[in-house]
């Protein structure tokens, strides 16, 4: 096993093979019950479309899949001989609210809701009756300008802080009488916009911060694996370049074994080729971990690339939401980025 594992870390070519998400054209309003299995959806549903198809509006953002942050073995053990193409890269469960082709898709029940969540710190208002959710096994964008109040809610949603009204819901029971502490035995992790790591301590050390909350089957070893880290597991932090540090991170938040992951700003810092592997990681994650995915990124070609849904805030309202190609043709997004509505 211990070689098969630091075999993958020489392997610099290795990568997370790609497999697109694929989204069903369902007759119009068809209500979708999550005990119907997938042979009988599929007979009532037409073929998966491709994600390059899904996708061919935005294709001057497009991120190409890569090696690199998704370098490595997969899961340690069962990850590695995964069939994913044996099982659906989302249940059918997980369908969210989109049109495509004509159709219309009703949406899953939201594992993570944000309902008319309001924020002060003295005269500044962070957040003015947000509300928005993320659906499960989703890959949802939270994006604005500077200042617009997305990792303000990514802190209320962990409980860093207490929003002054409003609640915050996962799978349907309130997150807000639960400790700050115990927000990642609920099932939900979280990255920094700043890379917070314990600067003293290894890369396997802080991996193994993560696991004492760990619910699920994933290990500190399959995050470290995973994500390429293997030969660095006993180097402290602190020597290591950025990019690395945030696959440490990331890396740690996994090895809670989390139902959703908030990542706030993961390509901040990265290279153009880090960036596109961070795209394909993304991708992979939400498959081979079955997360659902919250993404905080001010880096629009990743956003626009990796989400099926996205939520625009701006001085702590929401202006919009839709799929990416939606978002990217309204007006007040436009005006919220550029200053003037084209």
């Amino acid at each position: 096993m211990a070689e098969r594992r630091h075999a993958a870390d020489r392997e610099p070519g290795r990568g997370a093979h790609l497999v697109g998400s694929r989204r069903p054209c369902s007759v119009e309003e068809l209500r979708v019950d999550p005990a119907i299995t997938c042979a009988e959806h599929e007979k009532r549903v037409c073929a998966f479309p491709r994600e390059d198809e899904r996708l061919h509006d935005l294709a001057d953002i497009r991120i190409d899949g890569g090696s690199g942050l998704g370098r490595g073995a997969r899961r340690v053990g069962e990850l590695e001989h995964l069939d994913v193409e044996s099982t659906p890269a989302e249940t059918i469960g997980h369908l969210h609210c989109r049109r495509m082709h004509g159709f219309k898709v009703l949406p899953a029940v939201a594992l993570i809701e944000v309902d008319s969540v309001t924020k002060r710190f003295g005269g500044i208002l962070a957040l003015d009756g947000v509300s928005f959710d993320v659906g499960a096994g989703e890959i949802v964008g939270l994006i604005g300008p500077n200042g617009a109040g997305k990792t303000t809610a990514f802190n209320v949603i962990t409980r860093l802080y207490t929003p002054d009204s409003g609640d915050v819901r996962l799978d349907g029971q309130s997150l807000l009488r639960t400790r700050p502490g115990a927000v990642v035995k609920r099932g939900v992790a979280r990255t920094f916009q700043n890379v917070e790591l314990f600067r003293g301590l290894t890369v396997f050390e802080n991996v193994q911060v993560g696991a004492h909350a760990r619910q699920g089957e994933h290990t500190v070893d399959d995050a470290i694996y995973y994500l390429g880290l293997g030969s660095l597991r006993n180097r402290p932090v602190s020597g290591l370049p950025y990019g690395t540090q945030k696959r440490v991170e990331l890396a740690r938040a996994l090895a809670s074994s989390p139902r959703v992951v908030l990542l706030d700003e993961p390509a901040g810092g990265l290279s153009h080729e880090e960036v596109q592997d961070l795209g394909t990681l993304l991708r992979q994650l939400r498959i081979d971990f079955e997360l659902t995915v919250l993404l905080v990124e001010h880096h629009m070609g990743l956003v626009m690339s990796v989400a099926e849904r996205v939520h625009v805030l701006d001085f702590g309202r929401k202006i919009a939401e839709g799929t990416p190609a939606e978002v990217q043709a309204n007006p007040a997004v436009i005006e919220a980025y550029l200053g003037t509505a084209a």
